[in-house]
């Protein structure tokens, strides 16, 4: 689901892109791997396994871009940190990836090679749009700042619990006009 193949194949169109990509050794990880044999990309693409959680920010500071083209997520945390970092962010369509990521964000069709690979070539050759969308991404994932979420989830409860004292002292006081 998490579609690096599109990436990989993405990168092979560009002249000089490095990718590194970090995840879990899988047999679809293996997949990809053997495609960057066969296709000679070994000395430009470099999967990570084993990361530890630590050092995961040191690499989102030496990214000039981050690629998420997966098919499905719960949210896309990978892309809030992305932009937390300050890295402009290309993910997929149709999934919840557009809400993670903000409309400062590129999206492209996760079976769209050529897509992605001129949504890559765009940002890297464009250093306004790169930093557009790195000041727009830090303004965008501001949401979810914890702190941010903790106050927005306080003022939820604190509005349903209003608006069920509400209905509740409604509904009695209906009730007490109905007899």
């Amino acid at each position: 689901r998490k579609n690096l193949l599109l990436a990989v194949k993405a990168v092979e169109k560009l002249d000089d892109v490095h990718l590194v990509a970090i995840g879990k050794s899988t047999d679809y990880a293996k997949k990809v791997q053997d495609y960057v044999e066969a296709h000679g990309l070994e000395n430009r693409v470099h999967i990570i396994h084993n990361l530890k959680f630590g050092d995961l920010p040191i690499l989102y500071h030496l990214a000039s871009l981050f690629v998420y083209p997966s098919r499905f997520e719960g949210f896309g945390i990978p892309i809030v940190e992305a932009l937390s970092a300050g890295v402009p962010v290309i993910a997929s369509t149709g999934s919840c990836l557009e809400e993670a990521g903000g409309e400062h964000s590129i999206y492209v069709d996760p079976d769209d090679v050529e897509g992605m690979a001129n949504a890559m070539k765009k940002v890297l050759a464009d250093e306004h749009l790169r930093r557009e969308m790195i000041e727009k991404g830090k303004e965008y994932v501001v949401r979810f700042d914890p702190k941010t979420l903790a106050l927005v989830v306080w003022l939820l409860r604190v509005s349903s619990l209003c608006l069920s004292v509400i209905l509740c002292s409604h509904s009695l006081l209906a009730k007490t006009l109905l007899l």
